[in-house]
């Protein structure tokens, strides 16, 4: 009786804002290190902001998923429907891409279009790496680290959503492991740094694994051949290789070629 009780106190939550776009990245052509950043593997599926909610109880909620550009993702995948029951709130914000990933974790863009067109295939997966609206509160004026904070506290991952890990300092050491590993690249992003929707600020910058003169698209658009960069060699100790390495082998992407039954 108590929790029904309490539930039916719960204040009514405002509409989540509809009118938000990602944040963007500038290019950069070399990796670098600094300890005033976070940087994160980048995959360089499609970028979506994943809104759920609002409900009268966590888990509860409807969710929308939103392109770079205002559109929604429709049909919404059934893999993705689900959103709502792994994050802990009445209604959300995320920044994250859309992937469906091979067996060694790499995106598959082939893939990933088939999917999105509606046809069936290798499971779709969100990848969230940041949290921009939480039970009616907006975050974006929060640094970088407490948004991941927040992010981690009400996330429940699964095959559907994980959350995107982060490593402190060491971009050249990230970069070299995600080269070695076929992902796309890094996001690099300062570590106080508020959320500015729709602006692409040198806050974040991102360093593409792809050699010079090959045209890749990605979050910041086609790139010239100038923005593109050698991926570098960098000159790290065993052990800082295998504890990179061991980062990005432990992320939670490699699925089953069909779902397993219910």
């Amino acid at each position: 009786m108590s929790d029904q009780l309490s539930l039916e106190l719960q204040p009514e939550l405002p509409e989540l804002p509809r009118g938000l776009r990602p944040m963007m990245a500038r290019p950069l052509a070399e990796p670098f290190d600094s300890p005033a950043h976070l940087f994160e593997p980048l995959w360089g599926g499609v970028r979506a902001l994943a809104l759920i909610g609002p409900a009268g109880a966590p888990g509860a909620g409807d969710v929308a998923l939103v392109r770079e550009d205002g559109g929604e993702i429709r049909p919404l995948p059934i893999d993705l429907a689900g959103l709502p029951m792994r994050v802990d709130a009445r209604s959300a914000i995320l920044d994250g891409e859309v992937v469906v990933v091979d067996a060694a974790g790499r995106l598959d863009p082939s893939a990933l279009r088939r999917r999105l067109a509606g046809e069936t295939g290798r499971p779709l997966s969100y990848l969230a790496f940041d949290l921009l609206h939480l039970d009616g509160r907006s975050l974006l004026g929060l640094g970088l680290e407490r948004r991941r904070a927040r992010l981690r506290q009400v996330l429940r991952p699964g095959d559907e959503v994980v959350a995107v890990p982060a490593i402190e300092g060491e971009g050249r050491a990230l970069f070299d492991a995600v080269t070695a590993q076929g992902l796309l690249g890094v996001r690099a992003r300062q570590r106080g740094s508020p959320y500015l929707p729709g602006v692409r600020s040198r806050l974040w910058r991102i360093v593409l694994a792809t050699p010079a003169g090959t045209p890749r698209e990605d979050e910041t658009g086609p790139l010239s051949e100038s923005a593109d960069a050698e991926p570098l060699t960098v000159g790290l100790s065993a052990a800082q290789k295998a504890r990179v390495l061991a980062l990005i082998r432990r992320l939670p992407l490699e699925f089953e070629d069909e779902p397993p039954p219910a």
